[in-house]
């Protein structure tokens, strides 16, 4: 399905809200604009977009798709937000956009029982732990880190480690602080 109505929420001259397939090429093509981040198949971001629109998000303005989250619930923890990746063009970074962006995804209406937020972040991705060690500061929760996915699984020196970061446990309390 290419077009549905999706709930869009205005957050300055920016509006967020759930991605349709259409999206899935300027997704692909801002991620080609944003090294180092892991370039997915255009396939791929078609998928998320339509299977998982309401574990993700984008921002536009004037229809162009300028940031993105990914994020899914894995199935055997049906209280955690996975996030897969962020993306924000150079023209907003460091206007927070990304932390707006993923409190939009928690406010949301069917997201209502997450109450951890996970990623894995490279040791050298100061941006992305920020974002969650912010998050876990604003919404008054723990932050732990932990190796996930050692660098020779990736093959030889080809990626960098990828750690697992733990926001949580969310609760009524600490939704409200992240809504503020």
């Amino acid at each position: 399905m290419l077009t549905r109505e999706k709930e869009t929420k205005e957050a300055g001259r920016l509006s967020f809200r759930a991605p349709v397939a259409v999206d899935g090429p300027a997704m692909y093509a801002l991620v080609e604009r944003c090294p180092p981040l892991d370039l997915n198949s255009r396939y791929c971001y078609l998928i998320l977009c339509d299977h998982f629109a309401s574990t993700c998000v984008v921002a536009e303005q004037d229809r162009e798709v300028l940031a993105f989250v990914t994020g899914y619930i894995p199935p055997d923890r049906r209280d955690t937000l996975f996030v897969w990746q962020v993306a924000v063009d150079h023209r907003l970074r460091g206007q927070g956009v990304a932390g707006k962006m993923l409190r939009s995804l928690l406010e949301r209406r069917g997201l209502k029982r997450i109450r951890y937020v996970e990623a894995t972040v490279n040791p050298s991705n100061d941006a992305s732990r920020a974002l969650f060690r912010a998050l876990a500061r604003e919404s008054n929760c723990h932050f732990d880190e932990s190796l996930l996915f050692d660098a020779a699984l990736f093959g030889a020196g080809s990626h960098e480690q990828e750690n697992l970061v733990r926001v949580g446990p969310l609760d009524a309390v600490s939704k409200t602080l992240i809504g503020r």
